[in-house]
């Protein structure tokens, strides 16, 4: 009867709000376990990967990884410009102008993959990628071989992917969180059989990497638009260059973010594959992966609010809006109290997820604490600006991260003998930027005194 009565106070405050407080909180808790779930098989898949590869080769996918990473803003902000845009005509309810947007937008996306997979294919044979991901060139490893079979897939990722747009802005962010837990589920069995059948090596694991997300969109989108989506659906194959227009107004500044920040995140790989070997990579990332595992989480419950604050924005409920931000703030103070007993654990989970074959420092630790403390806060601001439109200071801002976060890298890590610890530090120094002005911004917005700047 106890456990009963817990059930139902807690099922009435889930229940309890705004219906967008209720559509987010739904999506929240149920994000939740399918996260969890998807970081349990991700962190499963670090140690079995190295042991397949071993910590050099892993090192080169983790590298070559990241530099595919910064293709996926290859949409120039189409996906983001989609999202605010199709979220708008939902809070509106028009189903004609969805529609028309979804059909532009995925004959606009079939374009620019199928002209970067002809324009990669092309320029392949003369990018040497053994001196790029620093790899002798007598080794066994076919590595042209890998990174064209990673470049193909990862077109067709860009593609098929788009569904998780659809359903973003339709606040829909549990069940677009599945998806990925899909594929890495599908991932896990692929790499197990590839063990089984002793046929592991880099080509066979990043195709299995790159295909098994593919499996899960294409089926996704046929399952979704034949059923619960089906009213959504385009009537016909129609492009329309005005609404085309409309995603790429604000999707081009999302574009330039998302390389900003795509390009600051992914460089730390190469700057310290260059300054520090390979096997440096692997020490970073997994101290990188410890500590975006648990970020993941916050972002969890961040994700949803964006498309909320566009619906909010739309129907002027700024009521709704400042009161969400203030929760939303306070949920981070608890995070990184969280956060911060796991920094004085991470030698011990380190130990009993890796083993002895990987050693991260505490300063290096600590460095990924603050990294993941700044990234969160200012993650609450970004979501409610993106949401919103009002993203040019936040492209200014991306832009001098990008500029300054190389060559600050280098003086630390290399002249100030800082070595991997100065890599994530000038990540952390560049941080403060977003932190301190979004958050100007945002509280000048919801209070009605933005102009100029803050305004746009």
């Amino acid at each position: 009867m106890l456990n009963f009565k817990i059930y139902n106070d807690f099922q009435n405050r889930l229940l309890k709000g705004q219906s967008r407080s209720i559509i987010a909180k739904k999506n929240i808790f149920g994000s939740f376990g399918i996260k969890g779930a998807n970081i349990l098989v991700s962190l499963y898949l670090v140690p079995l990967t190295i042991t397949m590869l071993n910590k050099d080769l892993y090192g080169v996918w983790i590298t070559l990884f990241s530099i595919v990473s910064w293709f996926n803003i290859m949409d120039i902000g189409l996906g983001n410009g989609f999202r605010n845009k199709y979220a708008e005509a939902i809070a509106i309810n028009d189903l004609s102008y969805a529609k028309k947007l979804t059909s532009t937008f995925y004959i606009t996306m079939f374009f620019i993959v199928l002209g970067f997979i002809v324009i990669y294919s092309i320029v392949h044979q003369f990018i040497d990628w053994y001196k790029i991901l620093n790899v002798d060139k007598n080794t066994d490893v076919n590595l042209n071989l890998v990174v064209l079979n990673v470049f193909v897939f990862l077109g067709i990722q860009l593609l098929t992917k788009n569904i998780n747009m659809v359903l973003l802005a339709m606040q829909k962010t549990a069940l677009s969180n599945l998806l990925p837990f899909l594929g890495n589920i599908i991932s896990l069995l692929g790499i197990l059989l590839l063990s089984f059948l002793g046929v592991a090596n880099l080509f066979s694991i990043s195709l299995v990497f790159m295909l098994a997300p593919i499996i899960v969109f294409v089926f996704t989108t046929i399952f979704l638009f034949k059923t619960t989506l089906s009213k959504y659906k385009p009537d016909k194959i129609e492009f329309n260059s005005e609404h085309l227009k409309d995603m790429l107004g604000i999707g081009l500044k999302f574009f330039i973010i998302q390389l900003s920040m795509i390009f600051i995140y992914s460089s730390a790989n190469i700057v310290i594959t260059q300054l520090f070997g390979p096997g440096e990579v692997t020490n970073y990332n997994i101290a990188y992966r410890l500590f975006t595992s648990f970020q993941i989480f916050f972002t969890i419950i961040v994700t949803p609010f964006w498309s909320a604050f566009t619906d909010a924005n739309c129907k002027g409920d700024y009521v709704w809006i400042r009161k969400t931000i203030r929760v939303l703030v306070l949920i981070w103070l608890l995070f990184v109290l969280f956060l911060f007993i796991v920094w004085l654990l991470t030698p011990y989970i380190i130990k009993f997820w890796i083993g002895d074959s990987v050693f991260v420092t505490y300063s290096l630790s600590f460095q990924f604490f603050l990294f993941t403390a700044f990234f969160t806060f200012s993650s609450i601001m970004s979501s409610y600006l993106a949401g919103v439109g009002k993203i040019t200071l936040s492209l200014f801002i991306a832009i001098i991260q990008s500029v300054i976060n190389i060559p600050l890298a280098v003086i630390l890590g290399k002249y100030f003998g800082l070595g991997i610890n100065g890599v994530i530090l000038s990540l952390n120094i560049g941080m403060l930027l977003p932190c301190l002005l979004l958050t100007i911004q945002t509280y000048k917005l919801i209070n009605h005194k933005g102009h100029g700047i803050w305004n746009k």
